[in-house]
């Protein structure tokens, strides 16, 4: 990584730390010395930068650990940036008219991408939910690839000519729609950007995520991230420190390599680490095939299950042998049911930590306790209640107050990490831990099952690269300078905080003051 001399902060406040000014120095990536007051007992080398943290003659900026997402798909995050989003449409056919317009919007042209994707359909109040079908998407236009790709992922309409491209049979899929593996599959051929765009775009994405204070993120790309990681960071790369995540199709790859969680990806200068494996063990609400104990209304269909218990303790078993964590994506109560059932079955050895179960958004309660003893991490994305609440209360009543149930989740002991699901909810801590602390959007007017609200403490430890309210002498330097103490702030304010500076070990990511070198 990229070191740089000493950079020493004063007159800041620290989050999470006694009241007061402080002086925190920076040197060789790590936070050398924190001192009360002005700091004048640290000594500075020459060419040292002294950045001062007084806005007024009352206020200050407030020294904080980076922020971390815990569950994004980086390349995924950035083709949809550039997507037509259909999450305002309420209906079927507001969507339909949405595409109709895009498809004559310059943005949008063939010549930049063949293939017209739209992303982000919320059906959860959709009356008319018929219409989206491939003869809807047929009369839009025969005679280019259209693929509607429903929030979440885990499904796809497509148009006659879409279904032909990627090689699949009409008569075998005579509404157009694609589930689970398939729309996996599929979704990941859908870009025709080069590669020379598209890492463009992920740089910016990087650039935006600094401006909010972030440091690191897991990214959990379906396709297989390590020479594209490499590339970039070939080119230059060094705004965020990466954890690639592998499935079970590509670590052998990583097992050749001799790579394990958290050992630096060759040629990527320690910006980009080995991850987690990840195994995907059931669909998603949207798509009405996140596994559960449960038939969804109207039908006997309980969900999609990828895996046997045995084949899913093989998964397992390989991943820890290979000194993996794992994060197993279960949302179904069923599907999590099952995970933990087979992890404590004792044919699989023990994780190792910080090892995660994704998602986790529908729980038997009975099963929490099983779920802290096994050292579990789970890994939630608030937002996704905020985007989802309609889809609960159409595929899941009367099992609500089970559903991103948190402060039961953090009651059992289990610690949680936030995330976003990147690009099914946008990459933005701030918002995660509003909606974690309120259970509402930033319009709404009344919360998701209130008595599931977390405390603002547990939400912002959750979302720290140290996993921490506060920056510790000898750390690694990453931290971000905010406008205000996340800690003191309710929902409204913390989606008010603006971020002036973001370090990854020691290297400004992001600078919105000046600094006065000595």
């Amino acid at each position: 990584m990229t070191m740089i001399g000493q950079i020493l902060f004063i007159n800041a406040y620290l989050v999470g730390r006694a009241a007061g000014l402080h002086a925190v120095l920076v040197e060789g990536g790590r936070i050398a010395q924190i001192a009360e007051g002005e700091g004048r007992v640290i000594q500075l080398s020459d060419g040292a930068e002294v950045v001062d943290c007084r806005l007024s003659a009352t206020s200050s900026l407030w020294i904080s650990p980076g922020m971390v997402d815990w569950h994004t798909h980086q390349m995924l995050n950035a083709v949809a940036s550039h997507r037509l989003h259909l999450d305002q449409a309420t209906s079927a056919q507001q969507a339909l008219d949405m595409v109709a317009l895009a498809l004559d919007d310059p943005r949008y042209s063939p010549e930049r991408e063949l293939n017209f994707v739209a992303v982000n359909m919320r059906n959860g109040s959709w009356t008319d939910e018929e219409r989206m079908c491939r003869e809807s998407l047929d009369a839009l236009s025969p005679d280019r690839p259209l693929y509607l790709v429903y929030n979440g992922y885990h499904s796809i309409c497509c148009n006659t000519l879409g279904l032909e491209r990627v090689g699949l049979r009409v008569e075998d899929h005579p509404d157009g729609m694609l589930f689970e593996q398939l729309a996996f599959k599929v979704g990941g051929e859908l870009s025709n950007v080069g590669d020379e765009v598209l890492d463009q775009w992920i740089f910016d994405e990087a650039k935006y995520a600094a401006s909010l204070g972030v440091v690191e993120v897991v990214d959990l790309e379906m396709s297989h991230n390590l020479a594209h990681w490499q590339r970039r960071c070939a080119k230059g790369f060094n705004t965020l420190r990466v954890h690639i995540g592998f499935y079970d199709e590509h670590l052998d790859d990583a097992i050749s390599l001799g790579l394990r969680s958290g050992d630096p990806i060759p040629d990527c200068h320690g910006y980009i680490l080995a991850g987690p494996y990840k195994i995907v063990t059931d669909g998603s609400l949207g798509s009405q095939t996140a596994f559960c104990h449960d038939v969804y209304p109207g039908t006997t269909n309980h969900g999609v299950c990828v895996y046997s218990p045995p084949a899913l303790a093989d998964m397992i078993a390989r991943g820890v042998r290979h000194d993996f964590r794992m994060a197993i994506h279960a949302i179904g109560d069923r599907a999590n049911h099952l995970v933990l059932e087979t992890l404590a079955a004792g044919s699989v050895p023990r994780l190792r930590q910080g090892s995660t179960i994704e998602h986790a958004q529908l729980l038997d309660l009975n099963d929490l306790k099983l779920f802290a003893d096994l050292g579990l991490v789970a890994s939630i994305q608030p937002c996704h209640l905020v985007d989802d609440r309609e889809l609960c209360h159409k595929f899941w009543p009367g099992r609500e107050g089970r559903a991103y149930a948190f402060k039961s989740i953090v009651d059992a002991g289990i610690p949680i990490r936030l995330g976003s699901d990147a690009p099914v909810a946008p990459l933005h801590p701030w918002e995660a831990i509003a909606v974690a602390i309120s259970r509402a959007g930033e319009n709404d007017h009344s919360p998701f099952c209130a008595e599931q609200i977390i405390d603002v403490e547990t939400a912002f430890k959750a979302s720290t690269c140290n996993a921490k309210s506060h920056i510790g002498q000898g750390e690694r330097a990453d931290i971000c300078l905010l406008t205000a103490n996340p800690l003191q702030c309710d929902a409204t304010a913390l989606r008010a905080i603006l971020c002036k500076g973001t370090l990854l070990q020691g290297a400004w990511t992001h600078r919105d003051l000046p600094g006065t070198p000595l």
